[in-house]
């Protein structure tokens, strides 16, 4: 019995590398990582079992056309990992009312919009049925959505299992200190030594190659 991580793909990518608040963004190659070479640096000398990330294809989009083809690549690369799970929600159109930032003063207007749905439920009862069946030592929960909180509350006070949260954020959400055996920020220093080599093929020999756009600078 091994360790299991659960990425939360969305909100682990969104507040990695769009996070307005970081002070030094990452560059762009930090995109293309290898999720288990992640693990295994985050859990040194403990099995991983079982990588579980949660995601939805996104919707093309015309101001950004290749948005959609990087991360097919991205998920393509990380099919070829061993011991993972790709487990997709829904990204769906959704209508949002709220004020301009560039106008405060403004009335509140309605944005036709996307939004990733069902990743937060998925992750909850996977860990929560997975703390029921016991079959992970120890879980890592890599995300900052306080939604997941009664999920890991169940996980470690009803099930008594250990489970982690490192949140991609710069901080942790209070919640998860209250439930979790541990919360603390994850070491982005590691992304540096896990990444994807330019070009891997897959199990039907088929080249999967970095998109061009996270390529590093020369």
């Amino acid at each position: 019995m091994g360790v299991y991580f659960y990425i939360d793909g969305f909100n682990f990518y969104y507040r990695t590398f769009k996070n307005s608040l970081r002070m030094n963004p990452f560059p762009p190659h930090y995109k293309w990582l290898d999720l288990l070479a992640l693990s295994q640096r985050l859990a040194p000398g403990q099995s991983i079992d079982w990588i579980g990330y949660f995601t939805a294809y996104v919707k093309p989009n015309p101001s950004d056309p290749d948005q959609a083809l990087r991360q097919r690549a991205d998920i393509e690369a990380l099919r070829t990992l061993a011991r993972k799970e790709i487990v997709l929600g829904k990204f769906q159109s959704v209508v949002k009312r709220g004020v301009p930032h560039d106008s405060p003063g403004g009335k509140p207007i309605s944005i036709d919009t996307f939004e990733e749905k069902g990743s937060d439920v998925n992750i909850a009862a996977r860990l929560v049925w997975d703390a029921a069946r016991g079959v992970f030592s120890e879980a890592y929960v890599i995300s900052n959505d306080s939604d997941l909180t009664e999920a890991i509350r169940i996980a470690t006070q009803e099930a008594g299992r250990v489970v982690h949260v490192l949140s991609p954020d710069i901080s942790v959400n209070a919640a998860f200190r209250r439930v979790a055996t541990s919360a603390a920020p994850l070491d982005t220093k590691l992304f540096k030594r896990c990444l994807f080599p330019e070009t891997l093929t897959n199990a039907a020999g088929v080249p999967i190659t970095r998109p061009t756009r996270w390529a590093p600078d020369r």
